[in-house]
């Protein structure tokens, strides 16, 4: 059963925000969107306070959510492994996302990620011995139309005899009053939805953070404020890393810097094909019989509690703001930037002129662009923010007296078709990458765990060949 990835990219409902309240006076090439340099949303990391290593067997060049939990699994099987992060500890996205744990009608490419990334969340807290904040909370779809509940069926069906991992697939249609349960308060007589009984919740600023310290506890040396300039090869082999502060002998690097894997693996002539997009996040305060768990409506209503009892609600629209690589790339995504399906709005700005000034190469004694910039971030639009919280407090009047805590824009930069990347790199043997990631909280687990397998020349606990480098050369 095929889904369309860009809506599991934007997700459904779109339309419903901009209708209920989203300027649409603003004319589309002028919404809001601006790549700036920011600070920090997580919770504070102390980083190590040594010397760099001589060496390391390897090195993590990253410290979000694929990084930290590939340094988890590395060291857990003996490794020596150092982690090198620009900026903070999950500073942009690892701290900005939406992170809700979820597989329900994600794409057979990705499913066993998402099924397996469940399962491991679960286990995550007792394992660690500390809260990062993850929590089992059961998940609420409603279907936009007829053909998606269809969909959605389908999917259940073809889904629920999955059992690998020995974990059953906990997702059902509910309808009546265990419906109206789980949307307590709702003005709409809601029909029917799916459930996802084992989805989770994750919050941000705490996650990574949590998981960053238990590396450390674990050995792992994690290296802030310490950006990665490049890798030097030896005998056609990778053999060192070049950080800001001096180099790192390894044969093993992985690359998991997100927004920036294009811009690093370019200064070594490797192409990877992926183009930022803009997205807008907030949180507002939790209210005595507000519902509970993860909620998705085809209104454009989407709402997820935090452990603290606060919302993040996201009105799930994206800003591709126009910038040089809108034309190296606008080929291979154009079926994602025509529209053709939900809004995906433009922003034409100052980033065009400043993409153009980005340094592109860089030798490895030249100062680089990631300790221009440390942490970044995209601003948000409040418009679609007051919008869907709006649209949230109508449909459950209990949010009326809700208030807005904190808003943040944050960046994801997809792959043409959406798919993650890990990868080795077969120009720089010794080279992994993790990155491209869409739903990073959900795949980091399962994904880190790939990536750690074919690092150490293991069969990977999950066929990695729909994320291979390679599937772009064709």
């Amino acid at each position: 059963m095929q889904i369309s990835r860009r809506k599991l990219l934007l997700g459904l409902g779109a339309a419903g925000v901009l209708a209920g309240g989203a300027s649409a006076l603003v004319p589309m090439i002028r919404r809001e969107g601006t790549f700036i340099v920011t600070k920090s949303r997580a919770l504070p990391v102390d980083g190590t306070v040594e010397e760099l290593p001589k060496e390391s067997d390897v090195v993590i060049i990253g410290g979000g959510i694929q990084g930290v939990l590939t340094a988890i699994n590395l060291a857990e099987r003996g490794m020596s492994v150092t982690l090198f992060e620009k900026g903070d500890i999950a500073g942009e996205q690892s701290g900005r996302a939406y992170s809700q744990i979820i597989s329900y009608k994600t794409p057979p490419e990705v499913f066993p990620m998402h099924h397996y990334g469940k399962m491991l969340w679960r286990g995550m807290n007792e394992k660690i011995g500390d809260d990062t904040s993850y929590r089992t909370q059961g998940r609420v779809e409603v279907p936009s139309s007829e053909e998606d509940l269809a969909n959605a069926i389908a999917w259940v069906k073809s889904a629920q005899h999955y059992d690998d991992f020995g974990t059953p697939l906990e997702t059902r249609l509910i309808e009546g009053k265990e419906l109206a349960q789980r949307l307590s308060g709702a003005k709409t007589p809601w029909k029917i939805a799916g459930f996802e009984e084992d989805s989770g919740s994750v919050d941000p600023e705490t996650g990574v953070p949590v998981l960053a310290k238990y590396a450390m506890k674990i050995g792992v040396k994690i290296f802030t404020h310490c950006a990665v300039r490049g890798i030097e090869t030896s005998g056609g082999k990778v053999s060192d890393v070049v950080t800001e502060r001096g180099s790192v002998k390894t044969s093993s690097v992985v690359l998991a810097t997100g927004i920036w894997s294009r811009l690093f693996m370019g200064n070594l002539g490797v192409n990877i094909p992926t183009l930022d997009v803009y997205l807008s996040q907030q949180r507002v305060s939790g209210v005595p019989g507000a519902p509970h768990g993860n909620v998705h409506l085809p209104t454009g209503i989407h709402f997820r509690e935090q452990a603290d009892g606060t919302y993040a609600v996201a009105p799930r629209i994206f800003t591709s703001s126009i910038v040089k690589d809108s034309f190296l790339l606008g080929p291979k995504f154009v079926h994602l930037l025509s529209g053709d399906e939900l809004p995906l709005y433009f922003s034409l700005g100052k980033d065009l002129f400043n993409s153009f000034k980005m340094p592109t190469q860089w030798k490895l004694d030249e100062i680089s662009p990631f300790e221009t910039h440390r942490i970044v971030t995209a601003t948000q639009s409040n418009a679609h923010l007051d919008a869907v919280f709006e649209l949230m407090k109508a449909e459950f009047p209990v949010f009326q007296n809700s208030k807005v805590v904190e808003r943040w824009g944050a960046i994801v930069s997809p792959a043409p078709d959406e798919l993650p990347i890990i990868s080795e790199v077969k120009e720089y043997p010794g080279l992994v990458i993790n990155t491209a990631t869409i739903w990073g909280m959900t795949e980091g687990p399962a994904a880190s765990e790939i990536t750690a397998d074919i690092v150490m020349g293991k069969k990977p606990v999950i066929d990695p060949t729909p994320f291979s480098l390679s599937r772009f050369n064709s």
